[in-house]
Parts: C-alpha cells; structure tokens; sequence
C-alpha cells in the first residue's frame, strides 16, 4: 500500500531558504519518521524535494537476501518543492526488528545513525506483557525570527530533542502544541504549512524521528490561534497538515476532529482532541452549555474506556484535566463536562485510568483524592510541558501552591517525561514516572501500581 501526499505550497522566497541553493539536487528535507507500528504493519514518513520517485527498502535485520521495495512516484519533482511521502509497510513479520533504507531516484540516502523499526510482539494467550517505555512531552517551540515577537526568542535551546534522543524508549508520544503557528502562519493556508515545514526540519529533531515510534494530538497552536475554538476559519487546513506530518493510524471519525488510539502491550492510549469541537473557553458555561470535545468524541472516549481490557487506560488531552485550581484553558474552564466523564468512570467502575496532558509550559503530577470514596483509587494527571517553549511563571502565582500537586513534582523549565509500564504480570504492574531537565538529568520519580488504580467492585 502507498500513498502519494500533496505537494506543499510555499512562496519561492520561503523555498529559497529551504533548498540553501541545491535547487535541482533530489535531498531528503526532513526525516524519515516512524509512524505507527502494529503486529505485521508500520508507517514510515519522510519529506523530500525534487525528487521523482522517492523509494524504500527494508528487511528483517542480519538476514541476507534481497530487500522489499515500496516506491511513490513525485510527478512535480521538477518544481521541487517538498513533498511528502509515506509507506504503509504491510506483511511484516511480528516480533521483528527491520532494517531500512530511503532512497531518492533510485539514490540510497546517508544518515548518521541507524534506521530500523520494529513490529509488535504477539504476547496475548502466551507470555506475560512486555516491559516498555513511552517519551512524552508538549510545546515544541523552534524560532524563526522573521515571524517571532521582537525580544528575547522564546524558543530555548533544541539541544533538549538530543537528550530525549538518547534516553531509552520505545516511542514518543507528542502532546499538543507540536508545532507553534504565529500571527503570520494562522492567517493564510500557506502560512501554516510553512510553519508545519519549519518545524519539521529542525536538524536536531531528526534522531528522534527516526529513534522510534511517533504518537501525536494537538492543541491550540498547531491547530490555529491562541486559545483557537471549532470556528477557526482555516481548521480544515491545520487539520489536513497534521495528518499529513504525523503517522496516526486513523484521525477523527467521518473526518471531523483528530482523536485516536492505539494499544502497547497491556496499556491502550486514548488520544483526544480538543479543538475541533471546541467552544469559546471563556463561555460562562452556567449561562451557555459548552463543550471542549463534541457530543460524538465524548460518546466515542466513553466506550473506548468501557471497552478497553488494558491495565492502564492513558487517556491523553492538549490541557490539563484534574486541575481544580487554574483559571487556565483546562477542563477547569468546562467543568461539567469533566464531571461527566468522572462520573462515568465511577459508574462503570473503569480501573487503571490515567490522564496525560501539556500545554502549561511547566511539568507537575496532580491528583484527584475526592473521587477514591465512590471510584476506589485516585485520579491523576500528568502534564508533561514544555520542550522548548519559553516555561510558566508558575512559581510567582497562586497555583505555585497547587493542593492537588504531588509533592516535589512542579518543573518550571524545560523538560520531558518518560513513563515506564514493567512488572511480572497483570495485576503486578508498575508505572515508573520520571521527569528529565533539558540535559537528560533526572528531576524526579514517582511510582504508581497497577493494584493502586482499582476501582471498587473490580
């Protein structure tokens, strides 16, 4: 299966920059990224630019033999403008590790460092889940002064993407505001997809993209403007970006919004998005009924969670969700809406709920203990901000003092998480929280069992 994208439009000065003189020389301009992976599938993507047929080759790792070949044809090559290739890599063998190769015009392409992706282990019915780690992390800020406010830049430095780089995981899992549009980018189709670009080719962002795996939903900045709602004018345009720069497997259903999800081992991720049917946050909601996920997706996220057999359940969100104590774009803002989806946990007794959110632009583990009495164990909620975007004043205001925080868990500068799933077997589970500064040294630790998030009656 593959599956030619479109050609992205950029003005000849934008492109002039981006080409660096190699107008007619076929080159690889961001990437390859690993998309999804399943048990006998996974996506690969990669940008180019003048280019007419961009290739991969790929086979199991140390076996000889001839390698399996996928081609997307670029019939505009002679423009060169970057295209967008991706491969659906189908009938792989499960529980493998492939090696591969990208190349440009029949031009295999060099790269400092290995590519490879790996397929799923097929564990159910006979061993017990394997052991994994997810990176997570949101606001991925990288200046661009023409179109950045006068000052200080506010993206810091992208040395962090190395470090994050280097830490073990299995995949990455990109919480919102990947990318950030500015007052320039939202106002027009192409000012958009010349931020996605942008983004993308930032040199030390590339390792990771191929590292692992790639799991990602939005919020407000690369979805539109600050604080953007469901009537953004150009929202079909952020949307067909996203997918065209991320490797979901699915987005949204009947092509509204970009929610998703995906299972690892014995954990399932349940990926919201909370802008496409977003209303205006500052709303009066006892005044005006309002929404921040739409009547379907909050149909959709409740069977997910009443059907889902996994020991933890992360249910992952662009803003915070516990938060009783910010009056910031959170649930806070749409407190009867969350007060349904807790009710709705409580009721179906669902065990191992977990929240996972960004945004803040400033790292802390907060907890629910209310809802024990009624649900069986408490809510948290992970937000995990920012990477490179300048971090919160947090500590100069109220919420400095937040009662829901865990102890020691606050980070106001930048960082990522990573959260390890290991332990014999169901029921004995463990999650090992752990928070990174910019040069991968560990700022905390936290650990949640799985016999900690039963709810009562399971």
């Amino acid at each position: 299966m593959k599956k030619a994208l479109f050609v992205l439009l950029i003005s000849l000065s934008q492109l002039a920059n981006a080409q660096k003189g190699k107008i007619n020389t076929p080159l690889i301009i961001a990437g390859p990224m690993l998309g999804y992976s399943e048990h006998t599938e996974c996506l690969v993507w990669v940008e180019s630019k003048c280019a007419s047929k961009v290739s991969i080759q790929y086979k199991v790792k140390g076996l000889t033999g001839p390698w399996q070949t996928q081609s997307i044809s670029n019939k505009n090559a002679g423009d060169c403008l970057p295209f967008i290739s991706k491969f659906v890599l189908i009938g792989l063998q499960m529980g493998s590790t492939y090696e591969y190769q990208i190349l440009l015009d029949g031009v295999a392409q060099k790269f400092d460092y290995p590519l490879v992706f790996k397929t799923k282990v097929l564990w159910e019915w006979r061993t017990s889940p394997p052991d994994f780690t997810f990176l997570l992390g949101s606001c991925l800020y990288i200046n661009d002064s023409a179109y950045d406010r006068p000052g200080k830049p506010y993206g810091g430095s992208t040395q962090i993407l190395n470090s994050m780089t280097n830490t073990p995981a299995d995949f990455m899992l990109w919480l919102g505001d990947n990318t950030y549009t500015r007052e320039a980018d939202y106002s027009s189709a192409s000012g958009i997809q010349h931020r996605y670009l942008h983004t993308r080719m930032e040199p030390t962002l590339q390792p990771l993209l191929a590292k692992m795996n790639h799991y990602a939903t939005w919020d407000d900045h690369d979805f539109g403007d600050n604080d953007g709602n469901k009537h953004f004018e150009l929202k079909d345009v952020s949307a067909t970006c996203f997918k065209e720069y991320w490797g979901n497997k699915y987005y949204g259903e009947n092509g509204e919004g970009v929610y998703h999800n995906f299972r690892y081992s014995d954990a399932e991720f349940i990926l919201l998005d909370d802008r496409w049917f977003r209303d205006e946050s500052e709303l009066n909601e006892a005044k005006y009924p309002k929404t921040q996920l739409g009547s379907n997706q909050l149909s959709w996220l409740k069977n997910k969670l009443k059907h889902s057999r996994a020991s933890f359940k992360f249910v992952v969100v662009g803003g915070q969700f516990i938060n009783e104590n910010t009056d910031k774009e959170s649930f806070n803002l749409y407190q009867k809406e969350r007060e349904e989806i807790i009710q709705f946990i409580i009721d179906q007794k669902i065990s191992g709920v977990i929240f996972l959110s960004g945004d803040r632009h400033h790292t802390e583990l907060l907890k629910n203990d209310k809802v024990t009495a009624t649900l069986g164990y408490p809510l948290y909620d992970l937000t995990s901000s920012s990477i490179t975007a300048g971090p919160s004043n947090i500590l100069n205001t109220t919420e400095a003092k937040n009662p829901q925080r865990v102890e020691n868990t606050l980070v106001a500068e930048n960082n990522y998480c990573t959260i390890k799933v290991s332990g014999p077997k169901r029921g004995e589970r463990v999650l090992s929280l752990t928070c990174y500064d910019s040069k991968g040294l560990v700022k905390w630790g936290q650990i949640i069992k799985e016999s900690e998030l039963k709810a009562t009656g399971r």
